[in-house]
């Protein structure tokens, strides 16, 4: 049996509602967040007005959190990309927020994510070649003073996973 309504968090914390008309919508959206609103509406089954009205609405909830362009690393000169552990030497607030106002600014970072566990933080970065991601590291990290290790691993390969990920089916 399936359940009409699933309760999600919105930014503010409070729980609304998600039918299965918005989790029509989402999964198109996903699948393709260029889909014209009137190819929406059709392939969700609703009125252009009404799918219109709520992907505003789903943006407003802070459920749909933008659109964004996905570009071709290789395309645009950015064919080496690495994940870097970043461990501090010290937990002081005023270095960990100089840490994050910083670093997530470089143009080489894709992703900043402030972790638990053996590191502080994992980056992803995208660089042209291997003699730019060793001065990137040594002109960012390395010379940092609050940065206390960091371990570099290359990717081979980036697979995307789901980009919701999307409320399961009851």
């Amino acid at each position: 049996m399936t359940n009409p309504t699933k309760n999600v968090r919105s930014s503010a914390g409070s729980a609304e509602p998600l039918d299965a008309i918005d989790e029509r919508i989402l999964a198109a959206l996903v699948d393709d967040a260029r889909i014209s609103n009137k190819q929406l509406a059709e392939l969700v089954g609703i009125a252009p007005s009404t799918a219109l009205m709520r992907t505003r609405a789903l943006s407003e909830r802070g459920i749909i959190e933008g659109f964004e362009a996905v570009l071709s690393l290789p395309a645009i000169g950015r064919s080496v990309q690495a994940l870097i552990a970043v461990r501090l030497r010290a937990h002081d607030r005023d270095q960990i927020d100089r840490f994050t106002a910083r670093v997530p600014k470089l143009p080489a970072v894709i992703s900043t994510f402030h972790t638990t566990g053996s590191v502080d933080y994992l980056l992803h970065i995208a660089v042209a070649n291997t003699d730019d991601l060793r001065n990137w590291l040594l002109d960012n990290l390395a010379t940092d003073p609050v940065v206390g290790h960091t371990e570099t691993t290359m990717v081979f390969q980036h697979i995307p996973g789901n980009r919701g990920p999307l409320p399961e089916n009851d």
